[in-house]
């Protein structure tokens, strides 16, 4: 994949080199994520595929999440990781763990705003119809 393509599952990065000003303090962290990520997927780092098979075995990320949200299985394992470093995961139930992530993910990113993918795509569906 290019990184143009990789940018169109992103929801906050853009290719920036740094953090756009116009972007909200709260969503920076994640255009750093999408940044990361992106930069792991072009270097072919053997960070994304551990991140994959540790949530998906731990946690049967594929399962929890669905698979027609935008998002990829590999950013949703690194948001998983954010999610984990950031909440402390000190043991305790993993299912109500998953459901707090799941929870996370869907009100603090997905409801937020589309990837750049979802926003090309309703454009370009509205442009068919004018």
């Amino acid at each position: 994949m290019t990184r143009e393509e990789l940018i169109l599952d992103c929801r906050y990065y853009n290719g920036e080199d740094e953090v756009p000003d116009s972007l909200p303090a709260g969503d920076a962290i994640f255009w750093d994520y999408e940044r990361v990520w992106t930069g792991w997927v072009l270097e072919g780092s053997d960070k994304l595929q551990k991140n994959i098979d540790h949530y998906s075995e731990a946690y049967d990320l594929p399962t929890l999440l669905p698979d027609n949200d935008g998002t990829p299985l590999g950013l949703k394992a690194l948001l998983f990781n954010r999610y984990e470093y950031w909440n402390c995961y000190m043991g305790g139930s993993i299912d109500r763990y998953a459901q707090g992530f799941k929870e996370w993910y869907f009100e603090q990113y997905v409801a937020c705003t589309k990837t750049h993918r979802q926003l090309l795509n309703q454009q370009q569906a509205g442009d068919t119809h004018a």
